[in-house]
């Protein structure tokens, strides 16, 4: 029996109320998770994994169609080279030389063999050993003999001649067509066949002092360029003016390609 509180005494606190019962899963049950969960996923990739047909090897550059991918900006934040752009406008003027020399059509008419190629060229020497050079265009051939003023003693089917004019130890030699030769230049912008060469072939090629640079372009005889002639055998032969080295103080020097078209019998 409780001793009844006398007077003064403060009553006894409320008992606690009974704590819930525990909710959470007990320790064993987290090892077990932990350990099955691994092993699910392990099984799945057993079971799924063999359809899988192995790594796939990643596309080689280029192999990815253009169109689909956006092209990137250079690092200076112009246009891709792929993506045309307006040009800047140049202030220097194509020289004559510059202008593209059509390709040559060496189709042989009736009456002439198939165009055969060769080469040619001017090879000045030294004045002081008083040579001049003579070219045969039949087959390109060059020949020297004693100069003599531009004076030919034995022309002997050429139809060029290269000869220094004044030998002051300047670039001075001239060249010309022989006398009695059809020799004439054939622009840079003409067509270079037979047709065209044969005709300004009658046109004629006087004395042209090689060094003097501007008087070269203001007859057209620049690189893409090409002396024809008719020569005594009935020959159609296109020199064409390939390479021009030399200037007023050395004597110049040309090579290119001889095309030769042969009158058959």
């Amino acid at each position: 029996m409780s001793t009844p509180a006398g007077p003064g005494t403060p009553p006894p606190p409320p008992p606690y109320p009974p704590s819930p019962p525990r909710t959470d899963p007990p320790r064993w049950a987290w090892w077990v998770g932990g350990i099955a969960i691994p092993l699910v996923g392990i099984l799945v990739t057993v079971a799924f994994g063999g359809k899988d047909s192995g790594p796939v090897a990643a596309p080689a550059p280029g192999t990815v169609d253009s169109a689909t991918q956006p092209a990137s900006p250079s690092p200076s934040g112009m246009p891709s080279s792929k993506e045309p752009g307006p040009s800047a406008p140049s202030d220097e003027a194509p020289s004559a030389s510059a202008s593209a020399s059509p390709e040559a059509d060496l189709t042989a008419p009736d009456g002439y063999a198939k165009a055969l190629s060769t080469m040619w060229g001017l090879a000045p020497v030294p004045c002081t050993q008083h040579e001049q050079q003579l070219i045969d265009l039949d087959d390109g051939t060059s020949r020297t003999e004693d100069e003599n003023n531009g004076a030919v003693q034995e022309p002997g089917g050429a139809e060029l001649l290269y000869w220094p004019d004044t030998c002051t130890g300047l670039g001075d030699y001239q060249l010309r067509a022989l006398p009695n030769t059809r020799v004439g230049l054939l622009r840079v912008d003409a067509p270079k066949s037979f047709d065209s060469c044969r005709a300004a072939a009658g046109t004629g090629f006087g004395a042209l002092a090689l060094s003097e640079r501007n008087d070269r372009e203001d007859r057209g005889f620049v690189e893409g360029a090409a002396l024809c002639s008719v020569t005594d055998k009935g020959t159609v032969a296109m020199a064409v003016i390939e390479h021009i080295s030399g200037d007023a103080v050395d004597d110049v020097s040309v090579s290119g390609p001889l095309y030769i078209w042969a009158a058959t019998p």
